[in-house]
């Protein structure tokens, strides 16, 4: 269990998937290894629900607590961390390793999608900052939703949210 978080209550409702980039190598053991230092005596004022590299996904927080993954979409959301870097380009996000992690995000992703009722699109900075639209967002996006709040802009300008938001409606809907 990561070190900071907020205790829930289980009444808190489900709005938004975050998604974030771990900044960390991509290689095997990097979920396990942040899951760690979120649990460590060095964790930072940080957590999120799951970390993920390509073979693993290691869940960090539980769903019904608030992680501490992005100011702004902490209450009503749920934090996926990929391994894998914001300053990646499109082909480094879909070579062979980061399309294992683009899986295991989804898989969990889309079973929040499923449990929780939130829709399997890409929410705008706008949508993020109604505080009703469900959906799924990048840290970048709850950034400029929320400016005063933080300044993270990842996954990346590059992720490929069209390719991973069909992993998730794959996942989500295996029989389709």
């Amino acid at each position: 269990t990561a070190k900071n978080y907020t205790k829930g209550d289980g009444t808190r409702k489900f709005r938004v998937i975050v998604i974030h980039s771990m900044e960390s190598q991509e290689k095997p053991g990097t979920a396990l290894q942040v899951a760690k230092w979120f649990s460590s005596d060095n964790a930072p004022q940080a957590s999120a629900h799951w970390c993920v590299d390509a073979n693993n996904a290691v869940q960090v927080v539980d769903d019904k607590d608030i992680a501490w993954g992005a100011p702004g979409a902490n209450a009503d959301g749920l934090h996926i961390e990929c391994a894998g870097q914001a300053a990646q380009t499109r082909a480094q996000w879909l070579d062979a390793y980061s399309n294992g992690v683009l899986d295991q995000a989804a898989k969990v992703a889309a079973r929040w999608a499923v449990k929780y009722n939130i829709p399997i699109v890409k929410l705008t900075p706008a949508q993020v900052a109604d505080g009703k639209t469900k959906g799924i967002c990048g840290h970048i996006d709850v950034t400029k939703a929320f400016p005063k709040l933080g300044n993270h802009t990842d996954p990346g300008a590059n992720f490929p949210w069209d390719v991973f938001l069909q992993k998730v409606t794959k996942a989500a809907h295996p029989a389709n």
